[in-house]
């Protein structure tokens, strides 16, 4: 076996199933896309959710993802020579960043951060802003701002 390889978590599980569904939705194949929710929803059952976690354990899982990850799925999106994928990391990559950025804003104002005004995220890529309303275009990926969904206010 690869030493590579790895199990992967209920978390990423969920995630790639999403994307999935979401992959064979825009491509019109409602019955694929339906089967990768599912598997979304039973996956994401599945997690563990920490309810005592702290702003210093998701900067660490970012530290963890830009310092070994998106290394890591890099150098494999290299080795394919898959454009796609060296976008979409880039992508990740970029929005991790602006996360960890915001992260650390929010550690030191606290709710004041997000009070009077919206928090919106790009379904593509990820990129979080914090605004009254969400950008034309997404300055990550360059989707336009119907890409780009509030969040809501329980869920920060």
């Amino acid at each position: 076996m690869d030493a590579d390889v790895r199990q992967m978590t209920w978390t990423e599980l969920e995630a790639l199933c999403t994307n999935l569904e979401k992959a064979c939705s825009k491509q019109l194949r409602g019955e694929e896309a339906a089967a990768f929710a599912k598997l979304a929803s039973f996956y994401g059952a599945k997690k563990e959710v920490k309810d005592n976690a702290s702003i210093a354990d998701l900067v660490a899982l970012i530290n963890a993802d830009l310092s070994e990850g998106y290394a890591r799925a890099n150098k494999e999106a290299a080795a394919a020579n898959d454009r796609g994928a060296k976008r979409a990391l880039l992508w990740g990559e970029k929005s991790s960043k602006l996360l960890k950025s915001l992260l650390a804003r929010y550690e030191k104002q606290g709710a004041a951060l997000t009070e009077n005004t919206g928090v919106f995220v790009c379904e593509i890529c990820g990129f979080v802003y914090v605004g009254e309303a969400p950008p034309d275009i997404c300055p990550i990926c360059k989707v336009p701002s119907f890409k780009i969904h509030p969040v809501r206010k329980e869920a920060i």
